[in-house]
């Protein structure tokens, strides 16, 4: 009997945990960076792909670049990218189906160990939301999800013939917003006056002063809690924001294009 399998997924078994470290540029990265920083990472040349997608968006009140590009064999990948520095947030990838004459199916814990491996994570330090297998017309497909003890989380779907990836994802901000929390939660008196406001939203939007123009910064009481608002501009973007200026804990965060 035939199965259909899938090509290969472009990024080996094992490394994806450690090719989602922070790419640190400093300075806001630009479109072609974003761009680079895509092809480098699923291993590709922009001469050897198709470029679907080029973009800035604002995802979770941030700036991303959203990257899409198909490879010659036809495997499709999307990611999404931090303007601020560089990082990979999200990324999504897709494979089209080829013939194979495996005739030994792999078991469900067999697809969950597949899933870790290729993403470099441990079952130890991984929690599973889902493991089980579908048939999707006449094909064995098994779904794995999880996600690991810092709150990044991954989806897979494998080829039940062979235990080829035939889709995943990864999703790293859960993580980078329960670290962004924690930092905010610990601090105290964090806030001493609007220059204090400023150098807040700076840091978060990954800019420098040199970069934006201000807009008026307020200090306000809302039933007994200091709050300092404040707005801010960046070429077309227009930043706004509430900070509670006891802790420095950001109440409120959005980012709109200006028309």
């Amino acid at each position: 009997m035939k199965r259909h399998t899938l090509a290969r997924t472009g990024i080996a078994a094992g490394v994806l945990a450690a090719a989602m470290t922070v790419n640190a540029f400093g300075a806001q990265i630009t479109e072609e960076k974003a761009k680079s920083i895509a092809l480098t990472h699923a291993g590709q040349k922009e001469e050897d792909v198709t470029i679907l997608q080029i973009e800035s968006d604002v995802e979770h009140s941030r700036v991303v670049y959203e990257v899409k590009f198909l490879t010659q064999d036809y495997r499709e990948y999307d990611y999404e990218i931090l303007a601020a520095d560089g990082t990979i947030m999200n990324i999504d990838f897709e494979a089209v189906a080829v013939v194979s004459d495996s005739q030994n199916p792999i078991s469900l814990d067999q697809a969950k160990e597949l899933s870790l491996k290729h993403a470099g994570q441990k079952a130890e330090d991984s929690t599973f939301l889902k493991a089980e297998a579908e048939i999707d017309d006449g094909l064995l497909i098994y779904e794995t999800e999880f996600y690991t003890s810092d709150s990044k989380k991954y989806k897979y779907e494998l080829d039940g013939a062979t235990g080829t990836v035939i889709s995943w994802e990864y999703d790293a901000w859960g993580c980078l917003l329960e670290e962004e929390n924690a930092r905010a939660s610990k601090q105290a008196d964090a806030i001493s006056g609007p220059e204090s406001a400023r150098a807040a939203a700076l840091k978060k939007a990954g800019l420098k002063a040199s970069d934006v123009t201000w807009g008026k910064i307020e200090r306000d009481h809302d039933d007994g809690q200091l709050i300092y608002k404040g707005k801010f501009f960046y070429g077309t973007l227009e930043y706004e924001f509430e900070i509670d200026g006891a802790t420095g804990v950001f109440l409120d965060w959005d980012i709109d294009t200006i028309d």
